[in-house]
């Protein structure tokens, strides 16, 4: 399908975060802005980039939210952390915001629909922590 790459399998343990920061001019005024990317190098030649992909979004200012969405990822890849924190909320839908629905070949390629907000609450349901 145009626009979409396959998926792309890469060890957790290969990952590296990187942030960026640049500057935006928005006509008289400039702004900080800051990307978050994961990147993987290829596995036959580790200084080549094999997968690099941008997550969160655009953060204005600081990048200390992006950081914590790193963290959050981590958590759940290295230490069996919860796929979504306590207490999380989905953001309310705005008239204009929203995406269009994905056809029926790109649900295919990332495994099936979204979460439904019931699923999620019950997913951000107070969690037991881990004892160390």
């Amino acid at each position: 399908m145009p626009g979409f790459l396959e998926p792309q399998t890469v060890a957790w343990e290969t990952v590296q975060a990187r942030t960026y920061k640049f500057n935006q001019l928005m006509g008289e005024t400039m702004r900080d802005s800051y990307r978050l990317e994961l990147w993987a190098p290829h596995p036959d030649d580790p200084k080549q980039l094999y997968a690099r992909e941008s997550i969160g979004y655009l953060g204005w200012y600081e990048d200390e939210l992006l950081w914590r969405l790193y963290e959050h990822i981590r958590r759940y890849m290295e230490e069996d952390g919860p796929a979504i924190q306590p207490g999380e909320t989905l953001r309310k839908r705005r008239t204009g915001r929203d995406l269009e629905p994905f056809n029926e070949e790109v649900m295919a390629t990332v495994g099936g629909p979204a979460l439904s907000r019931e699923q999620v609450e019950v997913l951000a349901e107070a969690q037991p922590t881990h004892a160390a």
